[in-house]
Parts: structure tokens; sequence; C-alpha cells
């Protein structure tokens, strides 16, 4: 065994040198053996992100696509309503200026017309001053109802019964 009898300079055996010498080879061998390793899966990895992401984008593309559809349909839904709630205040409005002409109208009449006459002054009245009366009012507007309030709170309880329109109006009458 010469071999492991020689020494370096350095006192080291010729065999241990010679171990050191392959280890360098053999450790980078390894070493390029891990790093190829590592680039491989570093690209398969880099390889399942991009994969990953396009799926993500995909995706996110669908859901966007579908808001964007929702959106459209709530404010196609909206626009709709919106239209049919101006139709019905315009209906509204109209209804009300027809509302406030007719009252207008009615204020006016009711203050050009003469004061209401009550049950007695009609029945002083003459049929003929009737007569003339109700050919006057009958040109105005609007016609008005005729009436007249009878007030029997003095009338005793046993008369009651005899103070009705009909019977007042026949006496006043003939």
């Amino acid at each position: 065994m010469a071999w492991q009898e020689e020494e370096s300079s350095e006192g080291t055996p010729s065999h241990v040198r010679t171990k050191e010498r392959s280890m360098p080879k053999a450790t980078g061998s390894v070493m390029e053996a891990i790093q190829g390793q590592k680039q491989l899966l570093q690209q398969d990895f880099d390889k399942k992100m991009e994969t990953m992401k396009a799926e993500f984008q995909l995706e996110f593309k669908k859901l966007s696509d579908r808001m964007a559809e929702e959106v459209a349909r709530s404010t196609a839904q909206v626009a709709q309503e919106l239209s049919q709630v101006r139709e019905q205040l315009t209906q509204v409005c109209s209804e009300l200026e027809q509302t406030r002409l007719r009252l207008d109208t009615l204020t006016n009449t009711h203050a050009t017309r003469s004061p209401s006459q009550t049950y007695a002054d009609v029945a002083r009245m003459t049929p003929v001053s009737i007569t003339s009366q109700t050919s006057s009012t009958v040109g105005s507007a609007t016609p008005e109802p005729v009436f007249c309030t009878v007030d029997t709170s003095k009338v005793p309880e046993d008369h009651i019964g005899d103070a009705t329109p009909a019977v007042l109006l026949g006496d006043v009458l003939q």
C-alpha cells in the first residue's frame, strides 16, 4: 500500500488528498444536480402559477361580465320604474290642476253669488220674484242646488209632526 504511505508536502497521506480532490468534483455534480432539480421545480412552479393566474383571470372576467350584466339589468329596471313614476306624477299633477281649477271656479261663483237666503226669505218672496231670481241664476256657469234650512227648534213637541217642509211650504204658498 504504497499510496497510503505517501504523504503530501503538508503531511497528509496522499490517499486522503486524492479523496479531497475527488470530493469537490462529486460535490459539484451533486450541486449541479440539485441546481438542475431546483430549476426544474422552479419551472414547474412557474408553469403552475401561470396556469392558476390564467384560471383566476378567466374566473374574474366571468364574474366581472356577470356583474356588468346584473348592473345593466338593474339599471334598466330602475329606469322603467322611474318612467312609470314620472307618468304617475304627471297624472297626479294634472288631476291636482283640474281640482284647483274647479275649486277656483266654485270659490269665484260662491263669492259673486248673492248671499244665501233663508227659508223665511224665500217664503216672503212672491212667485214672480222667485221665477225671476231662478231665471237669473240659470245663466250662471255652475248650476247650484237650491236648498233651505228650516229651524224647528222652537216648535213645541206635540206639533213637531206638523212642521214638515211640505206642510210649511204649502202654508206659505197659499
